[in-house]
């Protein structure tokens, strides 16, 4: 068998190991095997590991020592990190089972492992060996050593002020952390747009110095684009609640990330303002998954909120505060020099308990459980998550999927909340004249509420202003649109705009009110930049013919469409000269999955155009997703839409 694993560096781990060991000791063993089979000098080690799983599998393993802690490895086990402080911050050290009280949904439970983790940073076996990381694959096999601390700094400059007073002091407190990290130590640092494949971890002290100093928060500013990613932003409705939503998907996908590298603690620093959670704004639900993926990749959370003593939002608060408070993490604001306090979060990755404890209550039930923990000795401060949520039966015994890709599920979240209850409103944004930018609104009916609909009146208003009070004369700015008509608007590019809207009843009544705010994008002539794409639809044959003939036929509010209807998209491109970009359409599931390559047709003057047919498919949401390339510069769009 030996020889066989030499050469062929493959081996069936199923013949050695019990039945009731889980998938990820099955692929542990795998990976363990398949390291020591690369070379003749590791047959011994993979001799030892060969032993451990035969007596695994057939039982015959010696029983633990009494004496010595016994770590149960079964699914349903779950697994608490406390920190546990006296006086001036020193962690405490000789605490047992009996010491700790563990109530899960206020039912005490009983304490079964515990386990002293003492980390200071350093190397503790293979001295001699370099610290230097040389690769991915060397980065995860480190970040699986016991004596290795992993930390991830987040430095979410859509949600960090770019004053100056802030700059500097967000700057100096990170220098500061960075040199609290020990040689041992693997550190990653993300922004909201680092992708996964270029997230990175090093134990260079000088790189992330360097990183740290250059960091900048571009909170409430929209130029410079850094990315085709940032430029599509700017064409949506709600940029704000949309770089908010994009904070949190990266967070999510970065502590999925950690909790999937090992069992041991993972430290998040989250340096933020805050995104904007609250009702209408759609991103609850993305901080509830970050909760989840955390407490189950037990992966902690510290929040720092760089502002000065006494600007804190409340309801950014709230954001951070709950990503410390229900991951064990600390909530760092309000303060004017926070070294102390980012210290200590390094302090509680150092020095923790683990606990293991099995539920009393039904496992796989798929719901989210609290967690108390208390030490019955004075003067202590403890740490630990609030609570975890418990995989279902389904989850368990499914393959995992894969979330699709942040801008899939905005722009799917943006089709799920209607601007307004009673009419299906579109804006859309294109280059106007003297390089301005146009905003042009359509509407329809929807529902029993929107066919009592008659007019719709635009009105622009200062940004942070109230809304006009109910009954107030519009301003001759304001534009009264009826069914099946249109309004536009030049407004200034790259900067926020407001409008008020109101629907009107055919009795004349006020039937409904809302703001819509946006963020007017810039369509220059240099970079390469897309319009808002045009949604154009035909009920019947007739109605074909006269978009076919029309110069400037009326874009659809809805994106709700039927089988029946024949619908054509078009868009513009700017930015380009004469030349032609290259410009392909992909139809998506609503998973971001590719269903079919759209023909894309280019006409005279720099518009594109795309036939969609909706009759091949069945009733769900789709998404179109536009790309266009000129030299080194791409632009991508995606457009949710319903067939019904």
């Amino acid at each position: 068998l030996l020889a066989r694993l030499h050469d062929s560096r493959v081996v069936d781990v199923n013949q050695f190991l019990a039945p009731s060991v889980g998938p990820r000791y099955h692929r542990r063993m795998a990976r363990a095997l398949s390291r020591c089979a690369r070379t003749r000098r590791s047959l011994g080690r993979a001799a030892v590991l060969l032993g451990v799983l035969y007596a695994w599998g057939t039982g015959i393993a010696q029983a633990p020592d009494p004496s010595s802690p016994l770590f149960r490895t079964g699914v349903d086990l779950v697994r608490v990190d406390v920190s546990v402080t006296g006086d001036g911050n020193e962690p405490v050290v000789d605490l047992q089972a009996s010491d700790f009280e563990v109530r899960e949904d206020g039912v005490v439970q009983q304490v079964e492992t515990v386990e002293f983790v003492r980390l200071d940073g350093t190397r503790s076996s293979d001295t001699d060996e370099s610290l230097e990381i040389r690769s991915r694959e060397h980065a995860a096999a480190e970040a699986a050593r016991d004596d290795v601390r992993i930390f991830a700094i987040f430095l979410d400059d859509y949600h960090v002020d770019k004053d100056a007073s802030t700059t500097q002091r967000v700057r100096e407190a990170l220098v500061d952390y960075v040199d609290l990290f020990g040689p041992n130590d693997l550190v990653a640092v993300m922004d909201p747009l680092t992708p996964l494949s270029h997230l990175e971890f090093t134990r260079s002290r000088d790189d992330l110095r360097l990183r740290m100093q250059g960091f900048e928060g571009r909170r409430f500013e929209v130029l410079p684009v850094r990315s085709p990613l940032e430029r599509a932003q700017l064409s949506q409705p709600d940029v704000w609640a949309l770089r908010g939503g994009v904070s949190l998907s990266a967070l999510e996908s970065l502590v999925t990330y950690l909790g999937g590298l090992r069992e041991g603690r993972k430290s998040v620093l989250f340096v933020s303002s805050g995104p904007t959670i609250g009702s209408g704004v759609g991103n609850d639900e993305r901080l509830q998954m970050v909760l989840q993926a955390a407490n189950r990749g037990n992966v902690t959370i510290h929040t720092f909120d760089p502002r000065a003593l006494g600007v804190r939002g409340l309801r950014r608060a709230y954001s951070l505060n709950r990503l410390a408070s229900q991951t064990g993490g600390r909530a760092i604001a309000n303060a004017n020099q926070p070294g102390d306090r980012l210290a200590q979060t390094v302090a509680d990755a150092s020095a923790y308990y683990l606990l293991g404890y099995t539920p009393t209550r039904e496992t796989d039930d798929g719901e989210f459980h609290r967690i108390e923990v208390k030490v019955n000795r004075r003067g202590v401060d403890v740490r630990a998550r609030q609570g975890y949520w418990a995989p279902s039966a389904d989850e368990r015994s499914s393959v995992p999927t894969e979330h699709p890709e942040p801008e899939v599920q905005v722009a799917l979240e943006r089709l799920e909340r209607p601007l307004s209850g009673t009419v299906d409103l579109w804006a859309g944004a294109t280059r106007g004249t003297d390089g301005g930018t146009t905003v042009t609104f359509t509407w329809e009916p929807t529902g029993d509420a929107g066919a009592a609909v008659s007019e719709v009146t635009i009105e622009p208003i200062d940004a942070g202003a109230q809304p006009p009070a109910a009954g107030s004369p519009p301003s001759p700015d304001a534009r009264t649109i009826p069914t099946e008509g249109r309004a536009e608007f030049d407004v200034p590019p790259g900067e926020p705009v407001t409008f008020q809207l109101v629907a009107i009843g055919d009795d004349g009544e006020v039937v409904d009110r809302w703001v819509h705010q946006m963020v007017a994008p810039m369509f220059g002539t240099s970079s390469l930049t897309l319009s808002t794409p045009r949604f154009l639809r035909a009920q019947s044959a007739y109605g074909w013919r006269v978009l076919t003939t029309s110069e400037d036929p009326w874009p659809a509010a809805s994106r709700r469409f039927q089988r029946r209807d024949r619908l054509r998209v078009e868009v513009e491109w700017y930015g380009t000269g004469d030349r032609e970009p290259a410009m392909t359409a992909t139809l998506l599931n609503e998973h971001g999955d590719s269903l079919a390559d759209l023909p894309v047709t280019l006409l005279d003057g720099g518009r594109a155009r795309i036939d969609l047919p909706l009759s091949s498919l069945a009733a769900a949401s789709y998404l179109l997703r536009l790309e266009a390339q000129a030299g080194d510069e791409m632009v991508v769009q995606r457009t949710a839409f319903i067939v019904e």
